[in-house]
């Protein structure tokens, strides 16, 4: 699963916050001009009409938490179980790790319409959904990898036309598609023909017996981005320019503590890749990258206890630590192209975890639904809407709420929506331009469901069953109805950094 702040930083060290009062005056100013405004008066909060994205006949539909799964025009991908039980579960792939067999979807003007797979192929999985509705992931192909004894899968790309096209591999038996950006060029992670015992341990890199490289495919060409050194890289992010990110091992020699090779986020400019360094420790991520080259990741502090969230490149062309909310760790998830981030902080004592928000060189407290303990901010958008999720109990336990923050103001998603249909918002996990929400939701039986959430707003005009009313801010005061709790395992499908979830340091 993607790394995450609730599953580690057991270190009570301090960090200190940045110098945040002055300079986020300035942010909030930025947000409140910036909110969805009507002539003639100032910008509101307003409600949602939940679309219920189901199922292919079986218990789960899901948004895995980085996935894009909704484009600027409000399309829509995602993944969701049909009712048939998958007769070679044993041997599939950890990419899928679903019982039944999954099926990407897209989802336009109030139509799902299932995609295909690869000839031979059951399970599909998407990960990002372009301007002109393209769509990567990847498939299965009817092949079981002879050195693993698992079942293959191949980066895919689904075109506007809902064809599917094999991307292949750099000569390994397996790979995947992450991210494309609006020019048609997909970055990912390929096996290659190259034997390396670290892969095979699974402790970095896609399940095989060789190593992965990160690669960018265009016009029909996969080129291996290579790695800064060691022998595997993995491909987290992509801008509009083709700038790609990710994390590469820097040599072959395994540290004391951590047992595998130093691991450094990286920067390919066009040309080569670019080691954006650390902050102290030896595994670093880069996460994504906005259309101005800034970019955001997490690296392990010295000692490897604990990991800060970063920004590169700094004034002085290093990276930069975004610091904390005085606990012992943070995390970035998302930039935009103004410059802000979205993420989550602890507070000292490490007890509770906050969502927050980076920029003008200060980190904003977005603070947590009432009678819940954590949160984290997934997606934020150019006018600073924020969606994530917020727990209750314990931070490390199943979602709870999703949460949109906008103009100073945090809501339980569950308190803006007009049409719940007995379902319980858990998690936002992606925003558009327009405001429009892909979040997961919990059923009174305890499964997750993919739902959109579109805004009762000029944009949206004359929709059936919108409230148009303007929420009153009081409303934040105000925890959403109880609803069912997910069951344990009830879904997983697949998240972008699965191979990551082993490293020391984030467990």
């Amino acid at each position: 699963m993607k790394p995450t702040l609730l599953s580690g930083m057991g270190a009570m060290a301090f960090s200190a916050v940045l110098p945040a009062t002055l300079a986020l005056a300035g942010l909030l100013g930025h947000a409140q001009s910036n909110g969805p405004a009507t002539p003639g008066h100032a910008p509101s909060h307003r409600h949602y009409q939940l679309i219920d994205l189901g199922t292919f006949g079986g218990p789960n539909s899901v948004f895995p938490g980085s996935i894009e799964s909704i484009n600027p025009g409000g399309t829509v991908t995602g993944a969701a179980d049909t009712s048939v039980l998958d007769p070679e579960f044993a041997i599939q792939n950890p990419y899928f790790g679903d019982p039944y067999i999954e099926r990407s979807y897209i989802w336009t003007d109030g139509r799902r319409t299932a995609l295909p797979a690869l000839r031979g192929g059951r399970n599909t999985g998407p990960q990002w959904i372009n301007e002109s509705a393209s769509i990567v992931g990847a498939s299965e192909n009817g092949k079981i990898d002879p050195l693993t004894g698992i079942k293959e899968v191949h980066a895919v790309l689904w075109d506007p036309d809902r064809r599917i096209h094999d991307l292949g591999t750099l000569g390994g038996n397996g790979s995947v598609a992450w991210v494309i950006n609006d020019a048609g060029q997909v970055a990912g992670d390929s096996l290659n023909d190259i034997p390396d015992d670290l892969n095979a341990s699974g402790a970095i890199g896609l399940p095989g017996a060789t190593q992965t490289h990160s690669f960018l495919w265009q016009n029909g060409v996969m080129l291996d981005l290579g790695t800064l050194g060691g022998t595997q890289s993995g491909g987290s992010g992509i801008n509009q320019r083709g700038q790609v990110v990710g994390y590469s091992t820097i040599n072959s020699i395994p540290n004391a503590g951590t047992g595998i090779p130093t691991i450094d986020p990286f920067f390919w400019d066009g040309h080569k890749m670019i080691d954006i360094g650390s902050l102290g420790g030896t595994i670093g991520v880069a996460v994504a990258a906005n259309n101005r080259g800034q970019v955001i990741g997490w690296s392990n502090r010295a000692g490897d206890d604990f990991h800060h969230a970063f920004l590169w490149p700094g004034r002085d062309g290093k990276i930069v630590d975004l610091g904390t909310l005085g606990g012992s760790g943070s995390e970035a998830m998302a930039i935009n192209d103004s410059g802000y981030v979205t993420g989550a902080a602890r507070l000292p004592g490490n007890a509770e975890v906050h969502a927050v928000l980076w920029g003008n060189g200060g980190v904003l407290d977005l603070g947590v639904i009432p009678g819940d303990l954590c949160d984290e901010g997934m997606s934020l958008n150019s006018r600073l809407q924020v969606v994530g999720w917020s727990n209750q109990g314990v931070c490390h336990g199943p979602h709870a709420h999703g949460f949109l923050w906008e103009r100073g103001v945090l809501f339980d998603l569950n308190r803006l929506i007009v049409n719940r249909s007995g379902l319980q918002v858990i998690e936002g996990t992606f925003i558009n331009e327009r405001g429009e929400i892909t979040a997961n939701a919990i059923t009174a039986e305890g499964n997750t469901h993919a739902v959109a959430l579109i805004p009762c707003d000029e944009s949206h005009p004359s929709r059936d069953g919108c409230d148009y009313r303007d929420v009153d801010e009081s409303e934040a005061a105000l925890r959403g109805v109880a609803g069912p709790t997910a069951r344990s395992g009830s879904s997983a499908l697949h998240d972008r950094h699965t191979a990551m979830k082993k490293m020391p340091g984030l467990d």
